[in-house]
């Protein structure tokens, strides 16, 4: 079987269904000044490092480890415009300073918790998803914060079922603003940083070594919904070959690539 839209065809991955999506999430104060941060799962391996003066962001690094498509290394300079931005402990309010479309998704979105981070007492933590391949339309994401699980979604074709609080919203579609009214500090950031991985666990259905190497601009993807799919870049974003990796059997292997400093602050 197959998925065809426009000049776009994978093929359904017959191992579909035996794994389950990992991604990992990193965030770490280095110094009184500065939050590194990196997040991995199948298709991505990016780090971040935030500089601040306790009431802006004054500068911000990043580094595209491992990414799908050939131009996103190029949202690494694109993140330059969240230099300025006010220090907040809602990841929502970096989208009113820089605009999320024109970077990459997984970067801007380290940014924002890397920022929120900058108002904690602990000095690191740890994210961990995990969402197993649907069987019949069903599954459960997990989110789990350093040693504990903080958030768990019954889902049955992208739709809460449980817990009663979530249950009825579809995950894709119109969650973010209903998170946004109705949850707040970080029940709000538990619920953005599942939504992320849920979206992104279901690349997984598809065999991507059957997928054409590009461009972008061929996949049924909204024009301008990140960096890499935004007009000037889509024509010639053409694929990472062996870009992708496998954790459903190997959590520990995740971030192996990652060295953040500051290794004596306290």
């Amino acid at each position: 079987m197959s998925n065809t839209a426009g000049g776009y065809t994978a093929a359904l991955d017959p191992r579909y269904g035996s794994g389950c999506y990992r991604r990992t999430i990193v965030l770490r104060q280095s110094g009184p000044s500065r939050v590194e941060a990196a997040v991995e799962d199948d298709p991505h391996a990016f780090a971040i490092t935030l500089e601040h003066d306790g009431e802006r962001v004054t500068a911000v690094a990043a580094e595209a480890h491992r990414y799908p498509l050939t131009t996103c290394n190029g949202a690494t300079a694109a993140l330059q415009s969240v230099v300025g931005a006010p220090l907040s402990a809602s990841i929502i309010e970096l989208k009113r300073h820089a605009d999320a479309r024109r970077n990459c998704t997984h970067l801007f979105d380290l940014a924002a918790l890397a920022i929120a981070h900058v108002f904690r007492a602990a000095r690191e933590r740890v994210y961990r998803i995990e969402v197993p391949d649907e069987i019949g339309g069903l599954t459960e994401a997990r989110l789990d914060r350093d040693q504990g699980r903080v958030l768990t979604w019954s889902l049955r074709h992208g739709v809460i079922t449980e817990p009663a609080r979530y249950a009825g919203q579809r995950v894709l579609g119109g969650f973010t603003s209903w998170a946004v009214a109705n949850l707040a500090g970080e029940e709000l950031e538990f619920a953005l940083i599942l939504q992320r991985g849920y979206f992104v666990a279901l690349s997984r259905i598809y065999d991507m070594a059957s997928v054409s190497m590009g461009p972008a601009s061929e996949d049924p993807m909204p024009s301008g919904i990140c960096f890499s799919y935004s007009p000037g870049q889509a024509e010639h974003a053409w694929r990472v070959p062996g870009s992708r990796r496998d954790f459903s059997d190997a959590p520990e292997q995740m971030l192996r690539w990652y060295s953040p400093s500051g290794a004596g602050y306290s």
